[in-house]
């Protein structure tokens, strides 16, 4: 079974010095979702692997079938408005900032680089205070039935305790593939509506004070060959208060493999497809949220990319610190960030209060 998932890699090992931490933590969370596919998919891959002088483990026969599997892809398609009327001023700004230079050149994800002077970075004067969580949920793991199968709904039960006095506006999840059963663990079904996407990832969203506008799902990544799953989503909601009219813009996104590689669309060019999808759906004075397991950590050209366009609000600890809050509003405008510990996942939970 081991064998089975390295082969399936494609793992090259790299001796460099100074990508080695990087390599260590991409090997650790490769190796924990390859794992996975050799015990889910028993049989499909052979287990017979030669090791090349070069140190690549490759896989001499695939069921090529299977490779966009359901760790990263289940969940029910959401609906994408591509009508061009539709586009927002945001995104016109976007495009007529941006230069003749683009990335991911050649790529089905090439697009065109903003100008150094484009930013999200900005605050309506009407403020509402919201509380956010982003976390992702090692679904195979802890909610699968020939593993764990819930663990006693730890991760519903970490959701319902971290939320009593002060509920959740917002929740982003990723690797989920039943938002109902995580918010029926953590006793909170019907006072939370749910959206489900393509590549496992959902948003929850209160009920009784939001109102959901308009959501869909824009792919904006994709992994590299050598840990191929498929292509990555940046998940978006909008949604209006029901008493005050603010209106917030919700994005969750799970970044591609390998860790802090930026996928095959390169970093620079999955930071501005997501970029892109916010300026395509915001609409002035919105509330502006990202939230994901982005696989890249603070330190990676991905994430500065994305922290110069918004305010990176906080980033948590696992893998290196690959789970990110981002935001227009920033500073003073962050009242509590909280680490709230994994609940059972292989990734912590993190909470997020801040005056959108």
């Amino acid at each position: 079974r081991s064998r089975a998932g390295l082969s399936r890699s494609q793992c090259t090992v790299q001796s460099s010095l100074s990508h080695g931490m990087l390599a260590i933590t991409a090997m650790v969370k490769a190796m924990k979702v390859l794992t996975s596919a050799s015990l889910l998919f028993s049989g499909v891959f052979t287990h017979a692997a030669t090791q090349a002088a070069a140190g690549v483990c490759q896989l001499e026969t695939e069921d090529l079938t299977v490779r966009d599997h359901s760790l990263f892809q289940l969940g029910t398609p959401s609906t994408w408005v591509a009508d061009a009327s539709r586009l927002t001023s945001l995104e016109g700004r976007f495009e007529s900032s941006s230069s003749v230079a683009t990335v991911g050149k050649g790529e089905w994800c090439e697009i065109q680089v903003p100008s150094n002077a484009w930013t999200l970075k900005y605050c309506s004067k009407h403020l509402l205070e919201v509380k956010v969580l982003t976390y992702n949920l090692y679904w195979w793991n802890l909610f699968g039935w020939q593993f764990r199968n819930g663990n006693g709904g730890s991760a519903g039960k970490l959701i319902a305790s971290t939320g009593q006095g002060k509920p959740y506006d917002f929740m982003g999840f990723q690797e989920c593939e039943d938002v109902d059963r995580v918010l029926q663990d953590a006793s909170l079904t019907g006072q939370y509506g749910s959206i489900e996407a393509d590549h496992a990832i959902a948003i929850a969203y209160r009920k009784v004070a939001w109102e959901l506008l308009d959501h869909g799902m824009r792919e904006v990544a994709e992994d590299k060959p050598e840990q191929w799953w498929g292509k990555r989503g940046a998940q978006w909601a909008r949604f209006r208060h029901k008493s005050n009219g603010k209106t917030v813009l919700f994005v969750n996104h799970h970044g591609p493999l390998p860790v802090g590689s930026g996928g095959q669309c390169g970093p620079h060019g999955t930071a501005y497809n997501i970029l892109h999808t916010i300026a395509a759906h915001a609409q002035d004075g919105d509330g502006i949220v990202l939230v994901g397991d982005f696989n890249s950590n603070a330190h990676t050209e991905e994430v500065r990319e994305l922290e110069s366009r918004l305010h990176k609000v906080y980033t948590g600890r696992s893998f290196g610190g690959v789970d990110h809050v981002f935001s227009n509003c920033g500073g003073a405008h962050v009242v509590e960030t909280r680490n709230l510990g994994d609940g059972g996942s292989d990734h912590d939970a993190l909470d997020v209060v801040i005056k959108l």
